[in-house]
């Protein structure tokens, strides 16, 4: 996650929960702001526009990446049907995104640097998946870490109980790994690097078991309590439920959608220089997307053989 998320001990249940976390509620349960926030998954061109052109301007500003005429952030990534773009909103405006992005024959993007430390989690047939691209806008900045948080929620929900992921990775910049480690419990899995990816910025690599968090979930349910008041404010049945429900009723509305992944790759060189290899491997991927959704499977006149891998493959030429 930068500005933006292999031991024995990533096996399954084999962590044990920390004495306590040391970030308190107090500062953030109760955030006006944050609490108006409308948080749930980008399931529109429109919202997809503003968190790419959230990310961009927020990378630049930190000089973690140079301006692009195009006012987007993307990587290859993006492409993937399995990706989910997370947004906070104030009415109609993106004011926060992040995203997660399930692990692939393309690699996470943390593999660029961090790729042997994550072959250790390959080796035990672990699901991973990345979060990356952390963007807060300035103006909602004071209330940055309240929203953060109701973001993470959403991103631990969608990925134990919709994707079924076993572990999550990050990136962070060395200056709020401090963070991360002390309010959610991740664990370092590489030592610091320059990462090409954040104009050489330096990197850290962080997991997390979501093995702990089941256990949190599942014990706030029962009624027990957990040593942590921050996954005691995100996984409460109060506030866990309706953001379930949320989550679920976003992903009936069948988004992705391949028309919004060919309007921004077509324009730019993220999709438009793509490898042959990567782009034979996303048609797969969205011709099997195109077969178990209805919604997505409407793209192209009906019967024409082999014109949806065309489409697609104009989409990435």
């Amino acid at each position: 996650m930068s500005t933006s998320l292999i031991e024995a001990r990533a096996e399954t249940g084999s962590s044990r929960p920390p004495r306590g976390s040391r970030v308190k509620a107090s500062w953030f349960e109760r955030d006006t702001i944050a609490e108006r926030l409308d948080f749930g998954l980008a399931t529109d061109r429109h919202t997809l526009d503003q968190a790419f052109r959230l990310q961009h301007d927020q990378y630049v500003a930190q000089g973690y990446m140079d301006s692009h005429p195009s006012g987007w952030r993307l990587s290859v990534h993006y492409a993937l049907p399995s990706t989910r773009v997370f947004v906070a909103r104030d009415n109609d405006r993106v004011v926060a995104t992040v995203a997660v992005i399930v692990d692939s024959p393309l690699g996470l993007p943390m593999a660029e640097i961090y790729e042997e430390e994550l072959r250790g989690f390959h080796g035990l047939r672990r699901k991973l998946a990345e979060v990356s691209g952390l963007a807060v806008h300035p103006d909602y900045q004071k209330s940055g870490l309240a929203i953060l948080l109701r973001l993470i929620r959403m991103v631990f929900l969608y990925s134990i109980q919709i994707a079924d992921l076993s572990d999550l990775c990050i990136a962070v910049n060395p200056h709020h790994a401090a963070f991360y480690r002390k309010g959610f419990y991740f664990e370092s899995i590489g030592g610091l690097k320059q990462y090409g990816k954040v104009n050489g910025a330096p990197a850290l690599a962080l997991h997390l078991n979501l093995y702990l968090l089941r256990t949190f979930i599942s014990n706030l349910r029962e009624g027990y309590p957990v040593d942590s008041e921050v996954y005691t404010f995100l996984f409460n049945p109060g506030a866990a439920e309706p953001a379930t429900a949320r989550l679920e009723a976003d992903l009936e509305l069948g988004f992705p959608r391949l028309g919004d992944v060919k309007y921004f790759f077509s324009r730019h060189e993220a999709g438009t220089k793509v490898a042959q290899a990567e782009r034979a491997y996303l048609e797969e991927c969205w011709s099997r997307y195109a077969s178990s959704e209805p919604q997505a499977s409407q793209i192209g006149p009906q019967g024409s053989p082999g014109s949806f891998e065309r489409r697609l493959g104009f989409a990435f030429a």
